[in-house]
């Protein structure tokens, strides 16, 4: 135990050391996505979510002034069209033939034009911009502004595969708190909408603890996934008054998620938010903090800094796009959510006064 401590109090320098490899000084403000695996140079503008990721890794590690905070804000901006979205053009042309694929092999039209995807990159670059200590220069406003509409985008929303229909959920919570809090936007009715969609919500909580639709069978570690979008997006609004932590911590620790970087974050996202809210099996889920630890310590690179999103190999495709050869190196995205989930690690175990690392926008 005391290992995976001072490996925690050791990892600061060694991602900062990672992240200056990714750094490219001729292209300011862009990262590579891994070490040496990308497939596509800067010149082809793309990069958006590899930049975004760099951003919160510094933040996380409490780094900020140990990079210059201007150029990454410039292009993750220089992403954002005249409607508000910021997304990574690039990206969404590779991936469009396994959108397609995708709609007609399992009849998914809500991607089908990247809307989806969109919503995610331009969240997750509002949060990086917050980290940032920046804004987008105009607001994202196509969503819903009344309760009407809220509920209608809710129930639209696929809940047979409850990690992508909260994922959404989430990004509409997201942008109502975030344009009344960084644009003033509809300050009115805000608080009524961020309400009801909550609301609306647990039409799909189920007595396990877990939001889905009940009419289909899925996994435990499906339902933890969506639980964990659940939990973002209470946290976005800065609200913690979702029901039963305790039926969600039993289902998490009797879940194995561990086959690659977000399945390990899932799993402990859910634990940390449900541990702020009730004392159960908390000697279990110290215990299951220590041993989630050295699970994570096989994705980590020592010789290089940082993390691979999948054990022992980057990533190589991202939001259904390929994006690198996929080669045994770390990479900015398995980094960035490893640490997120040590931070939360740290807070269930009590070591946060001692890391001194930030939580991020989400």
């Amino acid at each position: 135990m005391n290992d995976n401590i001072d490996w925690i109090y050791s990892l600061k320098p060694e991602i900062i050391r990672f992240l200056s490899k990714l750094k490219r000084p001729d292209h300011p403000g862009f990262y590579s996505y891994s070490l040496s695996g990308d497939i596509y140079p800067p010149e082809a503008h793309w990069g958006l979510g590899n930049s975004v990721f760099a951003a919160k890794t510094y933040y996380m590690l409490n780094a900020m002034e140990e990079t210059e905070t201007a150029p990454i804000v410039k292009f993750i901006k220089s992403f954002q069209d005249k409607q508000g979205y910021i997304f990574d053009k690039k990206v969404e042309q590779l991936s469009r033939i396994r959108r397609i694929t995708d709609a007609l092999r399992r009849m998914k039209i809500n991607n089908l034009f990247n809307e989806q995807a969109r919503l995610g990159e331009t969240r997750q670059s509002y949060a990086a911009l917050r980290c940032l200590g920046s804004r987008p220069d105009i607001p994202f406003v196509n969503i819903p502004y009344t309760k009407k509409g809220v509920e209608e985008f809710i129930r639209s929303l696929n809940w047979r595969i409850p990690w992508e229909a909260a994922g959404v959920l989430n990004h509409l919570l997201f942008f109502l708190h975030n344009n009344r809090k960084l644009f003033h936007l509809h300050e009115d009715v805000s608080d009524d909408l961020i309400e009801h969609a909550l609301k609306v919500l647990n039409i799909y909580k189920q007595e396990d603890g877990a939001w889905y639709d009940p009419a289909v069978r899925i996994t435990d570690t499906l339902k933890v996934n969506g639980a964990m979008k659940v939990m973002i997006a209470y946290d976005s609004v800065e609200r913690s008054d979702f029901s039963h932590p305790e039926k969600l911590i039993d289902l998490c620790l009797s879940t194995l998620n561990d086959g690659h970087a977000c399945d390990n974050f899932n799993i402990i996202c859910v634990l940390y938010f449900c541990s702020l809210r009730t004392s159960h099996r908390t000697d279990e889920i110290r215990e299951f903090c220590f041993n989630r630890l050295d699970n994570y310590k096989k994705y980590y690179w020592p010789e290089h800094g940082g993390f691979s999103f999948f054990e022992r190999q980057a990533n190589d495709a991202y939001l259904g796009a390929r994006i690198t050869r996929g080669l045994n190196e770390p990479d900015v995205h398995g980094t960035s959510l490893f640490l997120w989930g040590i931070i939360l690690i740290t807070r269930m175990l009590g070591l946060e006064d001692k890391v001194k690392f930030n939580l991020p926008y989400t």
